[in-house]
């Protein structure tokens, strides 16, 4: 059971507000329509307090995706109708940011809207493609076929995210260990050390002092290194994304070293498989290519497809739109000329999105191989210093001990 924040009239037309206790928002809305009450909205309530606070991106994980068109899919292919399979979905996923958009949905398409609007109202939480897609199976009257084509379009997304992030696991296991290590010693091992040379009256050489002074400011003044942290994460956060700064880090990750090649598969990728989905959907080549710039996560590539946007509305084909997209490979203006040539410009996309696929899990591997001695050799250098800060002493301690 849970809490629902309503409003609703009487027949007097006075409007009164309120919480209800029910299973669902369909349990809800029928308890409040069997006290004779006409709902103006009914919506779940998320309670006050900082525990209620959503933190980070208002979207839906692509998990999430994957379940809410999974299961729409499913239940409008048995033949239930959308409002009943949206109150059956509301009571089946499991996560807060998750059920207040089919919450909400279910109330706008309560409220008069149709199913394309209610999504569109979601625009903040759902991702470009879903909305569309939405809207064009509506109005062919197959929207399970396009909430199916949905799920597996995000299933395959995840899986190169996943692939992605688990390839990321040891590198960003060897610098948190890093960190780790030189923080314990620099706070726990080097005063204490440090401290027994002070009283048996010896000098401690110029790299323990250095290291020495580190320590000293991380033991008294940690706040300030937590500050200091925080505003430089905030910061680069925010001129992240900023007009300048996302065109400076686009083009830093497009044509970094090995990073580059890995940016470049990846956006290859996303770019066929959203396109190919987008086409089989029934949605024209100028929106796939508006919907599918936004997905690619990179100003740069954003901007060269919103020039290929205004080619294809002056009547330039695809292939020829993309041609000086350099970072794309070359490979895909070969693949998109001869799908408009043949007439199957979806399915041909749909395979060079697994080619490419493969070819991003290469090069993600590459990118890993390479980051491993390079962080092994960043711990040795920290680790080694404080260490050797630590031995230094040490080694002349013996001439001071009478």
């Amino acid at each position: 059971m849970a809490n629902f924040r309503y409003q609703v009239l009487d027949s007097a037309g006075k409007k009164t507000t309120g919480v209800i206790d029910a299973s669902s928002i369909a349990d809800a809305s029928r308890k409040l329509k069997g006290e004779g009450k006409y709902i103006a909205s009914i919506e779940l309530d998320k309670g006050g307090g900082i525990m209620n606070m959503e933190v980070g991106s208002k979207k839906l994980k692509t998990k999430e995706l994957v379940m809410i068109s999974r299961q729409l899919a499913s239940l409008l292919s048995a033949g239930i109708t959308i409002i009943r399979s949206l109150d059956m979905l509301y009571q089946q996923v499991d996560t807060k940011r998750a059920k207040n958009c089919v919450g909400e949905i279910y109330e706008a398409i309560q409220s008069g809207k149709t199913l394309s609007e209610a999504f569109r109202d979601q625009k903040d939480v759902l991702p470009a493609i879903m909305i569309s897609m939405v809207s064009a199976g509506e109005e062919s009257g197959r929207l399970d076929e396009i909430m199916n084509r949905l799920a597996e379009h995000f299933q395959k997304e995840a899986k190169l995210k996943n692939k992605i992030s688990a390839a990321m696991v040891y590198p960003k296991i060897l610098f948190f260990l890093t960190i780790g290590i030189t923080v314990g010693l620099l706070t726990f091992l080097v005063p204490g050390i440090a401290q027994t040379i002070y009283d048996l009256g010896g000098e401690l050489p110029a790299l323990t002092r250095a290291v020495m002074a580190v320590s000293d400011s991380l033991v008294h003044f940690w706040y300030i290194y937590i500050i200091v942290v925080t505003a430089i994460v905030f910061g680069f956060n925010f001129w992240k994304k900023s007009e300048k700064g996302s065109i400076t880090w686009a083009k830093l990750m497009l044509t970094m070293p090995i990073v580059g090649k890995a940016t470049k598969m990846t956006a290859a990728s996303r770019f066929t498989r959203t396109v190919s989905t987008l086409l089989k959907s029934g949605i024209s080549v100028l929106q796939a290519v508006e919907i599918t710039a936004a997905s690619l996560d990179n100003k740069i590539l954003e901007m060269k497809l919103a020039d290929a946007r205004i080619e294809i509305r002056k009547g330039t084909s695809l292939s020829k739109s993309i041609k000086n997209i350099t970072e794309f490979p070359p490979m895909i203006y070969a693949m998109t000329a001869i799908g408009e040539e043949s007439g199957t410009l979806d399915t041909i996309l749909d395979k060079a999105a697994d080619f490419f696929e493969d070819e991003a899990d290469n090069a993600t591997a590459k990118m890993t191989a390479a980051l491993e001695p390079v962080m092994l050799i960043l711990m040795a250098i920290l680790v080694g210093t404080t260490v050797g800060a630590i031995a230094m002493p040490i080694f002349t301690m013996a001439q001071y001990v009478e």
